[in-house]
């Protein structure tokens, strides 16, 4: 069974997180945001692939792997 997709939760300028959100969404990836913050999870076909280079504005604040859905309940709820 392959590894749960992995789920970024990521902050940075929200004009920046929406851009990335187009170029995920292009390529099957969940992507939600909420101001200053985001979560990307990884298509499962793409589990295992390599974590995705974030630009420099943006931070890596952790990874999750219990499903899009839980990422943001956490990550987009989180008081900033």
């Amino acid at each position: 069974m392959p590894p749960p997709p992995p789920s970024y939760l990521l902050v940075g300028p929200p004009d920046l997180l929406h851009d990335m959100t187009l170029d995920f969404l292009d390529v099957g990836w969940e992507v939600a945001v909420a101001g200053w913050r985001a979560v990307v999870t990884a298509a499962p076909a793409d589990a295992a692939a390599p974590a995705p280079g974030w630009p420099t504005e943006v931070t890596l604040m952790g990874v999750r792997h219990g499903g899009h859905a839980a990422a943001c309940a956490e990550h987009l709820s989180a008081q900033a």
